[in-house]
């Protein structure tokens, strides 16, 4: 099975073209908010070096979110187009599912984190359960322990603790495995978390958690195996905060006159244009 994998959740951007046992090309680059241009060109780059023609392609697979509000729509609606054009399965799947299989070999509880602004983060804990295939081979399951959260790095270390203390903790024994925080963290953030977590915690850097297309990939072709796939007229964007809308100044004081009119009651072509937009 051949699939492709998007990702532009955040500026950080990656794509993939693989099977269940090859990787045939991938690219991971740092977007300069410049997103739809860039991957459509990667895209090319990749189809072309790969040999092949997107007919060929089995299934599509795409990063969801959360991340930035532009950067996620960009890969899932170029995923989406790809879907209903070629009549090809499309697989949605959470970035920070992502971020977090990459870290499978750690040996405890792993937190996937991304920036989110106003000093909150996204995050989700996760563990993994290694497992052996009848050829002598390991393979790992991943189960994620806690909901998607927005949080303050503060908030996110006191529900971390908590949940490894559920998932983890044996009763008269106070040793708790550390947790493994991965992802795109600032420098702030990790400093609370740290502060916060103190020896409990572990900060891989950034460069380690560069987020890989592969990998998304790997756990698309594993949601096929198990019969699961999207609709593309009901896949949406992972969005655990809804997106900041502003008013134009342009426009701005024709709303404002408009709100103090009756509801319903617009006395002006121009104030109905301003509303319509």
């Amino acid at each position: 099975m051949l699939l492709l994998a998007l990702d532009t959740s955040t500026n950080q951007s990656s794509i993939a073209l693989c099977s269940e046992d090859e990787l045939y090309n991938e690219y991971t680059w740092r977007s300069k908010n410049n997103h739809s241009v860039e991957l459509l060109l990667y895209i090319q780059r990749i189809v072309a070096e790969s040999h092949i023609t997107m007919q060929q392609l089995d299934a599509i697979a795409v990063a969801t979110g959360p991340g930035s509000f532009n950067g996620v729509r960009v890969a899932l609606a170029t995923a989406k187009t790809f879907s209903f054009a070629l009549k090809k399965p499309l697989i949605g799947v959470s970035t920070l599912d992502t971020i977090a299989a990459q870290q499978q070999h750690w040996h405890g509880p792993v937190c996937a984190v991304l920036e989110a602004g106003r000093s909150e983060l996204y995050a989700a804990c996760y563990a993994f359960d290694e497992q052996h295939g009848e050829h002598g081979d390991s393979f790992y399951r991943m189960q994620r322990l806690s909901d998607y959260l927005l949080l303050t790095p503060k908030q996110l270390a006191l529900a971390v603790q908590e949940q490894v203390d559920k998932q983890f903790g044996v009763p008269g024994e106070r040793q708790l495995p550390p947790v493994l925080f991965c992802g795109e963290i600032s420098e702030a953030s990790r400093q609370s978390l740290h502060t916060h977590m103190q020896k409990s915690g572990l900060l891989l850097s950034n460069l380690l958690s560069t987020r890989k297309a592969s990998t998304l990939a790997l756990l698309a072709l594993e949601r096929l195996r198990e019969g699961k796939e999207d609709d593309p007229l009901a896949l949406e964007p992972m969005y655990l905060r809804r997106p900041s809308i502003t008013t134009s100044t342009r426009k701005r004081p024709l709303l404002e006159g408009a709100a103090q009119q009756s509801a319903g009651h617009v006395t002006t072509e121009r104030g109905e244009g301003a509303l319509r937009h």
